[in-house]
């Protein structure tokens, strides 16, 4: 959950900065509940998640972090 939130917290900056409204913070965790399933469900056990500003535009993405084992 503390990393969730801390996801949150640069997600939130990151819009504040390039001028986008907050998203709230259900929707935000359902998305990344959803992206962790789908990329579990391709055979991922660790997700790694990050906040980017391409062209003024705030974004967030997932990627499955390649030779992590299931612990």
């Amino acid at each position: 959950m503390d990393r969730l939130q801390d996801l949150y917290e640069s997600l939130i900056e990151a819009r504040r900065e390039s001028g986008q409204d907050a998203v709230p913070f259900h929707k935000f965790a359902e998305l990344v509940k959803n992206q962790v399933t789908k990329l579990r469900q391709s055979g991922s056990h660790e997700v790694a998640f990050r906040v980017a500003v391409k062209e003024g535009k705030v974004s967030l993405t997932a990627r499955a972090l390649k030779g992590a084992k299931k612990t």
